[in-house]
C-alpha cells in the first residue's frame, strides 16, 4: 500500500480548511442531497463529501459508507488533493498503491474511486468530492463533467456563509427596477456599474475581515473579426456563450460584470493573486478547448485574453486603482501573444 503524499502546501491548505469551521459539525441536507443526487446519477453505492485533516479524512456527507472517518494514510482522499483535476481509480486490485489497502480487502471493499479535489476560497484543496463502487469500472466524458459539476455544488455549500456578503448587500440595496437595470441583457452578467459596486463592497468587506480580493479583466481576442466574417449575430451569440463559459469558469460566490464590448471583469472574493491566477487560467483552457458555435451552423475559435490583480484587505484599497493594475496586466497579455493571462 501506498501512503498519500502530503502537498507542498499542507500548513496553508490546513489552515483554508479551519477557517471553513465545519469539521466535526452536524449533517446537513444541504449537503446530503449532493451526495444522494450522485448516486442516483452516477449509478454508485457510495458518495462523499470528504474533508482531508492532518491525520484523518472525515465526511461531511457520506452515503452507502458507515463510517464518520479514516485515517488519512490509508485514504483515497489523500491521494486525490495531489491531483489538479480528477483522481480516478477503475480497479484498486489492479493498482499496486491501493490492492492491499484495508478499505479495498475490508469494509467498504472499494474497487473503483473516482473524485474531485474540493476548494477552500483560496483555491487550496482542502478535501474531495468522490463516488466509489465495489466493482470495477470507467467514468465516460459525461460522467467525469457530472462529478466536477457536483463538486462545484459542494463547493459553493462550503463558502456559502463565508462569502457572498457584499452581493446580497448590494441587492438589499436596490430597488426591483434598479436590480434589473444593473443587468447587461445580452449577456445576463452585472454591467460596469454593479459589477464596480461590487467591488467596492467586496473591498470592504476584506478590509473588515482582513482578507483578500481578486479581479480579472478579460478580452476577446480578434472579436471583430467575428463580425466581420459572420456578421453581428453571429458576434452576439460569441458573447453570450463567453459570458456562459466565464461563469462556469468561476466559483458561485464571485461576480462577473460586462465592461463593455467585449470585455469582462471578474470580482474574486477571497482570492489573492495566486488563487486569481488559477482562476484565470481556468477561463482559459474553457474557451480555448472548444469551438464557439454559431447561428449559421458554423463554428468559431475563441480565446480570450486576461490581466489579474488581487488586494490583500490590510488597508483600504482604491477599486478604480486595482482595476487599472487588472487592465495594465491585460495589456500585456494581448502583446505578448493572447490567449494568455498575465499577472499585475
Amino acid at each position: 500500500m501506498e501512503k498519500p503524499a502530503i502537498p507542498p502546501d499542507e500548513a496553508e491548505r490546513l489552515k483554508a480548511l479551519r477557517r471553513l469551521n465545519i469539521l466535526d459539525t452536524p449533517a446537513e441536507e444541504r449537503f446530503d442531497r449532493i451526495t444522494r443526487l450522485a448516486r442516483r446519477v452516477l449509478g454508485v453505492p457510495m458518495a462523499l463529501v470528504s474533508l482531508v485533516d492532518e491525520d484523518r479524512q472525515w465526511f461531511k456527507s457520506a452515503q452507502g459508507v458507515d463510517a464518520e472517518e479514516t485515517a488519512r494514510e490509508i485514504s483515497f482522499c489523500g491521494h486525490g488533493i495531489n491531483a489538479e483535476g480528477e483522481f480516478v481509480v477503475p480497479d484498486s486490485h489492479a493498482d499496486p498503491r491501493f490492492a492491499d489497502n484495508p478499505m479495498v480487502t475490508g469494509e467498504p471493499g472499494i474497487r473503483f474511486y473516482g473524485g474531485v479535489p474540493l476548494r477552500a476560497e483560496e483555491g487550496l484543496k482542502v478535501g474531495m468530492f468522490c463516488v466509489m463502487d465495489r466493482k470495477p469500472r470507467h467514468l465516460s466524458t459525461d460522467d467525469i463533467q457530472t462529478l466536477h459539476d457536483l463538486a462545484a455544488l459542494v463547493e459553493d455549500e462550503l463558502r456559502a456563509e463565508r462569502l457572498g456578503e457584499a452581493r446580497r448587500e448590494l441587492a438589499a440595496s436596490l430597488r426591483e427596477a434598479e436590480r434589473r437595470a444593473s443587468v447587461d441583457h445580452m449577456t445576463r452578467l452585472w454591467n460596469r456599474s454593479a459589477i464596480m459596486d461590487l467591488l467596492r463592497r467586496e473591498l470592504a468587506v476584506a478590509l473588515r475581515q482582513r482578507g483578500s480580493v481578486g479581479v480579472i479583466m478579460g478580452d476577446l481576442d480578434h472579436f471583430k473579426a467575428v463580425n466581420d466574417t459572420h456578421g453581428h449575430a453571429a458576434g452576439d451569440a460569441v458573447l453570450k456563450e463567453a459570458s456562459r463559459r466565464l461563469r462556469a469558469s468561476i466559483r458561485g460566490y464571485d461576480s462577473a460584470g460586462r465592461w463593455g464590448g467585449e470585455e469582462f471583469l471578474v470580482v474574486l472574493p477571497g482570492a489573492d493573486i495566486s488563487g486569481a491566477m488559477r482562476a484565470a487560467a481556468t477561463i482559459n483552457r474553457r474557451f480555448r478547448d472548444d469551438p464557439f458555435g454559431l447561428p449559421n451552423g458554423k463554428t468559431a475559435p475563441v480565446t480570450i485574453s486576461l490581466g489579474v490583480a488581487a488586494a490583500a484587505g490590510r488597508e483600504p484599497e482604491d477599486a478604480e486603482r486595482l482595476v487599472q493594475a487588472a487592465d495594465e496586466a491585460l495589456y500585456r497579455a494581448k502583446k505578448e501573444g493572447r490567449d494568455r493571462a498575465e499577472a499585475a
